[in-house]
């Protein structure tokens, strides 16, 4: 590369965002500097993934040179077919002149065509959310009863299959595969998958089977015992026994070569993402880990017919004071922070992807039951939740929930409560400042 030399990369636009590309962003990446960005984002069709050209020169200095303040282009234009001809596209296609800067949020930075000032401080709550568990293959665990609903559920042995919902989204090796027998009663959970959490509110939470026991401690904490099925036998849960050992057949039948050497069990308890959730944990504040927004809701274990286990599409935090959880479920449904994260998710082909701990990359301080509005939030967060709640009741989903019902019923909650919102909203400009 000559010293006037500058060179362009078409890449993927990840290098807008993601974690592994802040030296580039930065500056710290040595023997180049960037000179001019090219989004290609609303251009398409054009590339299979969300793309971009940076433009580099020859740097020699060992100071870092951000991007900031630097020369950019926003490309936009619908072409008719890939690879189109340039003469034609170029008929099609609008560009804009931004400046760009480098922006940075705790640990996260981004490339933004807004001018932010830096945040430092991380999120305190950053730590405390966990990701659930891994409870797939989801034809092992997600089932529906196979018998008529009885009086309860206290020591009873009942029918079960393996729940219809579950295999619109099911993938092979596992599409079409449907287990059913009886099982002790006391191997019943509830679980939820993101499309269940609304904005304050759950909706339809999934009934699960899993190798279970629940323990309790001298100190009256929950611990969650996993059992292989030879285990379960020996401790004299027969029905529980030929289930799972049928799962443990089927997973080593058809599990993939990389989880060759992982027994069903362990893959549902990867890096002990089930056998760490406090059950003793009187709330969970839990949000969606995928799409363009995060949506929030409190879950209240006293509520719940069967104990509650956390699934991998979400994050939890667990919780015993319940305005901390009505304070968190008002941030997270927030406008502030969903609009602030934009610049920090990843992009697909559709927009903004991937909420995961992007949110929590915005920063909002701790719950203080001292401050005012911290108590103001919790209050309309507990408001919203009763009257979301009202309104699922009253305006029940007439279909399986699709990724465009899903969506809409969303919007249609969170305009219900309009006033709520706007409330929240303008007590959410004060903590973040």
């Amino acid at each position: 590369m000559n010293d006037n030399c500058k060179l362009a990369f078409v890449l993927p636009r990840s290098f807008f965002s993601a974690d592994h590309h802040d030296n580039t962003r930065s500056g710290k990446a040595k023997g180049f500097k960037v000179a001019l960005i090219w989004d290609l984002d609303k251009v398409n069709p054009l590339f299979r993934v969300p793309s971009c050209v940076f433009f580099v020169e020859k740097h020699k200095k060992d100071k870092s040179i951000q991007v900031n303040n630097l020369d950019g282009k926003i490309f936009s234009g619908k072409l008719p077919e890939h690879n189109c001809n340039l003469k034609i596209a170029s008929d099609l296609i609008t560009e804009n002149d931004v400046k760009y800067f480098y922006i940075k949020q705790g640990n996260a930075s981004a490339i933004s065509t807004r001018k932010a000032k830096s945040n430092q401080l991380e999120n305190p709550y950053k730590k405390n959310f966990k990701q659930g568990a891994t409870i797939v293959p989801r034809c092992f665990y997600f089932v529906e009863l196979n018998q008529e609903i009885p009086p309860d559920f206290n020591d009873r042995i009942l029918n079960i299959k393996t729940s219809e919902a579950i295999e619109a989204d099911a993938k092979k090796p596992w599409k079409g595969l449907k287990f059913n027998g009886k099982i002790e009663s006391r191997f019943l959970f509830r679980t939820a998958l993101a499309k269940s959490i609304l904005p304050f509110v759950l909706y339809n939470p999934d009934l699960v089977v899993l190798p279970v026991l629940i323990e309790t401690d001298h100190s009256n904490n929950k611990k969650i015992k996993l059992l292989e099925s030879d285990e379960l036998r020996r401790e004299g849960y027969l029905n529980a026994a030929r289930w799972f050992k049928n799962v443990e057949n089927t997973w080593q039948l058809l599990r993939t070569e990389k989880n060759q050497n992982i027994s069903s069990v362990n893959y549902l308890n990867w890096q002990n993402k089930l056998t760490s959730q406090k059950l003793e944990a009187k709330y969970l504040v839990t949000y969606n880990m995928s799409g363009k927004d995060a949506y929030a809701t409190v879950i209240k274990r006293s509520e719940i017919d069967f104990d509650f286990i956390v699934d991998y599409t979400t994050f939890r935090i667990e919780l015993f004071n319940e305005k901390e959880a009505y304070y968190l479920e008002s941030i997270l449904n927030s406008t502030a922070p969903n609009l602030l994260m934009k610049d920090f998710q990843a992009k697909g082909l559709f927009g903004a992807r991937h909420v995961s701990k992007k949110i929590l990359d915005i920063y909002f301080p701790r719950y203080d039951d001292t401050n005012e509005t911290h108590r103001q939030l919790a209050e309309l967060g507990r408001e919203a939740h009763q009257r979301a709640k009202e309104f699922l009741e009253k305006n029940p989903p007439q279909k399986e929930l699709s990724a465009t019902r899903l969506g809409r019923l969303r919007m249609e909650i969170k305009k219900h409560l309009a006033k709520e919102m706007q409330e929240i909203d303008k007590l959410i400009e004060k903590i973040l400042r």
